[in-house]
């Protein structure tokens, strides 16, 4: 999920063969965010991290570490924020796999 400015602001916590695939999980996860719980994680005793979990398993993940815990927090809060608006541009084709569109597709 990126951001207007083009930032990451989190990833599946899977690869998805297809954009097809991945629009779907983007539904569900819209259509579920409030069955998912927030877990944050201190990755190496130095960086934190966040998690987004549907009972045991990890459905989003941070896409880089935060130096604090309240950046981690933040860094969901607008991932989450940006996943409530992706269900509107997932219903008129506006999402983009940028794999295809910056040739990184493997």
């Amino acid at each position: 999920m990126l951001g207007s400015n083009n930032a990451s602001l989190g990833l599946g916590a899977v690869d998805y063969r297809s954009a097809e695939e991945c629009v779907a999980a983007i539904r569900w996860l819209c259509t579920n965010l409030p069955r998912t719980r927030l877990e944050l994680v201190h990755d190496h005793g130095i960086d934190w991290r966040w998690v987004l979990r549907a009972g045991a398993t990890p459905v989003a993940i941070a896409s880089h570490a935060y130096g604090r815990r309240i950046e981690a927090t933040r860094g969901h809060d607008r991932f989450v924020t940006a996943m409530r608006q992706a269900a509107e541009f997932a219903a008129d084709g506006r999402i983009v796999d940028g794999r295809t569109k910056y040739g990184t597709q493997g």
